[in-house]
C-alpha cells in the first residue's frame, strides 16, 4: 500500500513540473536570491530558498517580470533600462517551456532621490526633441550631480503621441532612441499613458489589448512592481484604449478617435491582489498610474471625488485600507493637484505637472516652460529615507525652482483691458476670464504644488493680510500660450488652453506702490519667501529672481527686473543682472 501511494505521488510530482511551462533562477552573483516575487501579469509565484521559480503560464502578455527585492537593482540596458523582465522565446505556444533567469546586484538603497515626471509628449515636432534635451535631461543631470546616494526615475505616461506615431515616424522606441542618444542618465521605471497606444489599431472587443501590445514589446509590462528600499512600487495601466471611428479625418496611420476610458482591467486587479498579498502593510506603498485615481472640484468646494469608471477609485482604495501609508502618483493633466480622499485618510494622491508644460507649445512660442494651472513645466522630486518620504516640485527652466507666482492684479487687470490681442481673442472666447472681479490693490499668488497642511501668509509692508483660496485661471499660462497663438492663428487648441487653477490665493492691501511678501511653508516645513516691489509688471519676464532655502545654497530674495539697478536686499546693496548665478557680500543669487 505504501509503495502504491509513493508511486502516486511521484507520478504527480512529474505531472505538476510538466505542466510548469515557466521556471529560471533569480541570481545575485553566484548567490541565490529567496523570496523574490516573479509574474507573467497572471500569476505570482515566489522563488524558494534556492532562487529558483516555476509556474505555468498561459503566456498571455508575452513577458515574464521580477519583481525587484529590497537591496537590489536590475542590469541595466544603455544605462538607464532595467532589464527587470523578458519577453517569451515562444509567446504562442504554451506547451513549450519557458527556461528565465535574471540576474540582480545587491546596492545599500534605503536612502534614495526619485524624479517623477509625467507626460513627456515626444514627437519630433513643436521643437520638443531640443526642448527636451535642454530642459528635463539637463535637469536630470544635475539632480543626479546633486544626490547623495542613489536617484532612480519614473515617467508616469504619455512618453509619446500615438497621433505622430505615423505622421511624424516616432514611437515608443524612437522616446528611448532619444534617450539614449541625450544620455538619459538614472534608471528609468515608466508608466504607460493614453498616448502610448498603437492608434492603427481598429475599435473592437480586443483593441485595448493590441493597442497597447507595442508598449508591452518594446518598453516593460504595462503593469509591473519592483522595490526601492523599503517603499513597495506597483505600476498599473488605466487607460482602456478604444479607438473608436467617428467618422472624422485622422493623422497618416491612424484609423480612429485614440479616445478611452479611465479604467483598470479585471486582470490586473486580480494581479495586483496577489501581489500586494506580498508586502508588509506598515511599509510605504506607492501606486503609479497615468490617469488620475481622484480629483479636486475646481470649485470653493475643493472636495476629493473619484474619478475612475465604474467607482474603481474606491474599489482600489478598499484594497488598500489596510496599508498605513499610501500614495498614488499621476499625470495626464498637465496640473499640480494634491488630493486626500476623505474615507481614506491612509491615501494621498500627487497628481504631478507635465515635463512637456503645455505640450511643448509655451517653450516654442514664449520659451517658458508653463503648464495650464500655470505651474512651470516639472516634475516633483522624492527623497526616500527608509519610510520617510518627502517631495517638492522642481522646474525643468533655470528659474531656482520656484515654488509661487505673485501677480499684481492692478497690472494683470490693465493688460487684459488694453492689449489689443487679448481684447480680440475674449471676443473670440467670450468665456475667458479677464478678473475683472478683482478689486483694486489685489494679489493673486499661484502656490504650484500647493497641499491642504501647506500655510501661506501675506504681508503688505509689515502688515499681514488675510489670504483666501480660490478657483480661476492662471493669467501667465494664458500669455505664454494662449495669446501668442491666437495672435499667431486666430484660435488655439481648446485641450491646451489655460484651465481653472485650484492652488490660487488672493489677498486685498490698501495701497498700489506698497511691496508685498509671501511666505508658503510646505509640509515638512520648508519656507519659501518672495517679495515683490510694486506697481508690479505683468509679462513673460516677470519672474526676475526667486531663490528659497533649498539644497542650492541660494537665498529667499526676489528682485524687480532690469540690468544695472541696485536694490538694497536683507539690508544688504546687490546690483541685478540680466541672467545667471551670481555672488555679492558672499551671498549667491539666481538672476533670470
Amino acid at each position: 500500500m505504501k509503495k502504491t501511494i509513493l508511486f502516486l505521488l511521484i507520478i504527480g510530482c512529474s505531472a505538476t513540473m510538466m505542466a510548469q511551462n515557466v521556471q529560471g533562477y533569480v541570481r545575485c552573483g553566484t548567490a541565490k536570491v529567496a523570496g523574490v516575487a516573479i509574474s507573467d501579469g497572471d500569476t505570482v509565484v515566489v522563488t524558494d530558498s534556492d532562487g529558483h521559480y516555476a509556474f505555468e503560464s498561459k503566456k498571455r502578455n508575452g513577458y515574464v517580470f521580477c519583481s525587484i527585492p529590497r537591496g537590489y537593482e536590475a542590469t541595466m540596458a544603455d544605462g538607464f533600462r532595467p532589464q527587470f523582465w523578458q519577453a517569451f522565446r515562444f509567446p504562442t505556444n504554451t506547451a513549450l517551456s519557458e527556461y528565465i533567469n535574471f540576474t540582480l546586484r545587491a546596492v545599500q538603497n534605503d536612502a534614495y532621490t526619485l524624479i517623477i515626471g509625467a507626460d513627456s509628449h515626444l514627437a519630433n515636432r513643436t521643437s520638443d526633441l531640443s526642448q527636451f534635451k535642454n530642459g528635463y535631461i539637463e535637469r536630470i543631470r544635475e539632480e543626479k550631480e546633486a544626490s547623495p546616494g542613489r536617484i532612480y526615475s519614473m515617467i508616469l505616461g504619455d512618453l509619446t503621441w500615438d497621433a505622430y506615431w505615423y505622421a511624424r515616424d516616432y514611437g515608443l522606441q524612437d522616446f528611448f532612441n532619444t534617450c539614449k542618444e541625450y544620455k538619459y542618465s538614472v534608471p528609468l521605471f515608466p508608466v504607460i499613458g493614453n498616448h502610448d497606444n498603437d492608434a492603427a489599431v481598429p475599435a473592437g472587443k480586443e483593441c485595448d489589448f493590441l493597442a497597447s501590445a507595442p508598449w508591452r514589446k518594446i518598453v516593460c509590462p504595462n503593469y509591473y512592481s519592483f522595490n526601492l528600499g523599503r517603499v513597495h512600487y506597483v505600476v498599473l495601466d488605466d487607460i482602456y484604449y478604444k479607438n473608436e471611428d467617428t467618422g472624422e479625418s485622422y493623422n497618416k496611420g491612424v484609423v480612429g478617435s485614440r479616445n478611452y476610458d479611465s479604467y483598470i482591467t479585471q486582470d490586473q486587479i486580480n494581479w495586483l491582489k496577489q501581489d500586494i498579498a506580498l508586502v508588509n502593510p506598515d511599509e510605504p506603498l506607492v501606486i503609479a498610474l497615468h490617469i488620475p485615481v481622484w480629483r479636486v472640484r475646481q470649485n470653493n468646494t475643493f472636495e476629493t471625488y473619484s474619478n475612475l469608471k465604474e467607482n474603481q477609485s474606491e474599489q482600489i482604495a478598499e484594497m488598500l485600507k489596510d496599508f498605513k501609508q499610501v500614495h498614488i502618483i499621476t499625470g495626464h493633466t498637465h496640473y499640480n493637484v494634491n488630493a486626500h480622499p476623505l474615507k481614506y485618510p491612509n491615501i494621498m494622491e500627487h497628481n504631478i505637472a507635465a515635463i512637456c508644460a503645455t505640450w511643448w507649445w509655451t517653450g516654442k512660442l514664449t520659451n517658458h516652460q508653463v503648464c495650464k494651472d500655470g505651474s512651470p513645466g516639472g516634475y516633483s522630486l522624492w527623497n526616500v529615507n527608509g519610510d520617510k518620504l518627502k517631495w517638492r516640485y522642481h522646474s525643468i527652466e533655470k528659474n531656482g525652482n520656484l515654488q509661487m507666482r505673485i501677480y499684481d492684479m492692478n497690472t494683470v487687470k490693465e493688460y487684459f483691458a488694453t492689449n489689443d490681442v487679448a481684447l480680440k481673442m475674449h471676443a473670440a472666447y467670450p468665456s475667458r476670464t479677464q478678473y475683472a472681479d478683482f478689486g483694486r490693490n489685489c494679489i493673486m499668488v499661484n502656490v504650484f504644488a500647493y497641499d491642504n497642511d501647506w500655510k501661506v501668509e501675506a504681508f503688505e509692508g509689515t502688515h499681514k493680510r488675510s489670504v483666501t483660496r480660490i478657483v480661476t485661471e492662471d493669467p501667465f499660462h494664458t500669455i505664454a500660450y494662449d495669446i501668442p497663438r491666437f495672435k499667431d492663428v486666430g484660435s488655439y487648441t481648446a485641450d491646451f488652453s489655460t484651465g481653472k487653477t485650484t492652488h490660487l490665493f488672493r489677498f486685498s492691501t490698501t495701497s498700489s506702490t506698497t511691496p508685498v511678501t509671501v511666505r508658503v511653508t510646505d509640509s515638512f516645513g520648508n519656507v519659501y519667501t518672495q517679495t515683490i516691489q510694486r506697481p508690479h509688471p505683468f509679462n513673460l519676464e516677470m519672474e526676475t529672481l526667486q531663490t528659497n532655502d533649498d539644497p542650492t545654497g541660494i537665498t529667499p530674495v526676489f528682485l524687480p527686473q532690469g540690468e544695472g539697478q541696485t536694490y538694497d536686499i536683507s539690508g544688504r546693496h546687490i546690483t541685478s543682472q540680466r541672467k545667471g548665478i551670481f555672488i555679492k557680500n558672499g551671498r549667491k543669487y539666481l538672476s533670470r
